[in-house]
């Protein structure tokens, strides 16, 4: 019996394919090119960080995305000049700087999520909308366990 054959690797298949699809660069370029939101993909993944940490230190920001502060800094540099983040002091510690979004980056990221909900609109059409509502806690149940596990939790 192929592997593939188990619930378990249909499952497995499924998600490879759903993941490689949302990764693929063409897809979130016209996403985002939808939306009117000029940035690149590198730069658009570090302001949802910062909108996720809101107030966070670039060491935090470089440790959601996985990458070192270096790279990490780069990117928030980009973001700072394009006017879609600011940065304060931190008032625990004034060598530290703390990166939230401006209106114009939340503004940005709103578009992009409303772009995204568009195109799945359109694309599960002829679905019922309790099927895309039974899918989505689905989902959500998979992320949770996923993430259960990785913290180690029972």
């Amino acid at each position: 019996m192929p592997s593939d054959a188990t619930p378990y690797g249909e499952l497995e298949r499924a998600l490879t394919r759903l993941v490689r699809r949302a990764f693929l660069p063409t897809t979130g370029e016209a996403t985002r090119r939808r939306a009117g939101v000029n940035l690149e993909r590198a730069a658009y993944v570090t302001l949802v960080r910062i909108a996720e940490l809101n107030g966070g230190r670039l060491s935090d920001i470089a440790a959601m995305l996985g990458l070192d502060v270096s790279t990490t800094s780069r990117h928030v540099k980009r973001l700072v000049a394009a006017g879609y983040v600011e940065v304060a002091a931190d008032r625990d510690d004034a060598r530290a700087r703390r990166y939230t979004p401006t209106t114009e980056g939340r503004d940005a990221l709103e578009r992009v999520r409303e772009a995204r909900r568009a195109h799945l609109a359109r694309v599960l059409d002829d679905w019922d909308p309790a099927e895309v509502a039974i899918l989505a806690e689905r989902l959500d149940g998979l992320v949770d366990a996923l993430e259960a596990d990785e913290r180690g939790a029972p």
